[in-house]
């Protein structure tokens, strides 16, 4: 593995640093979701799964699947995978007692472990950033987030229809 510099060249850009962060995320993603004996989309759909528990979403396989890109086969496959790993949980929706939300167990959040150690690593980082640089980021990643959710679903929308 070749070492990167803290930073990159000022002539590359917020692109290019956005793409070497991007590729540098991706593998910390690997890494962890080995450690937690996870592939990397699971990883992802558990991360979906912490996230919309934070903002008092529920999350659904459909929700999952979407989010993941896999087929709901796959999905029931890894949402079993996340369940025999401790990490979620299946509850029944008390308002649609037809439904199954996906529900992060307290393995999922944990005082330790991996993921633990990841978000306290970042969370480190980012403490250090100055109020107007924290607004700018954030401003800056949520406008990029929109971006590819939008590219996302107009190529879905887009898609020719399956015979």
């Amino acid at each position: 593995m070749t070492e990167r510099s803290e930073e990159p060249p000022p002539d590359t850009g917020v692109l290019d640093a956005l793409q070497v962060y991007r590729a540098a995320e991706t593998a910390m993603r690997r890494r962890t979701g080995a450690a937690m004996g996870i592939g990397e989309n699971d990883f992802l759909a558990l991360r979906l799964i912490l996230d919309n528990a934070a903002a008092g979403r529920r999350t659904s396989a459909k929700d999952v699947s979407v989010y993941v890109g896999v087929s709901s086969a796959s999905t029931t496959a890894l949402i079993d995978r996340l369940v025999r790993g401790g990490y979620i949980e299946r509850r029944t929706n008390e308002a649609d007692r037809r439904s199954v939300d996906l529900v992060p167990t307290r393995a999922a959040f944990g005082e330790t472990g991996p993921l633990k150690i990841v978000q306290d690593q970042i969370a480190a980082e980012a403490a250090e950033l100055s109020e107007e640089e924290a607004r700018t980021v954030t401003r800056f990643l949520t406008k990029m987030r929109r971006t590819v959710d939008g590219i996302a679903a107009e190529r879905h929308a887009n898609r020719p229809e399956r015979p």
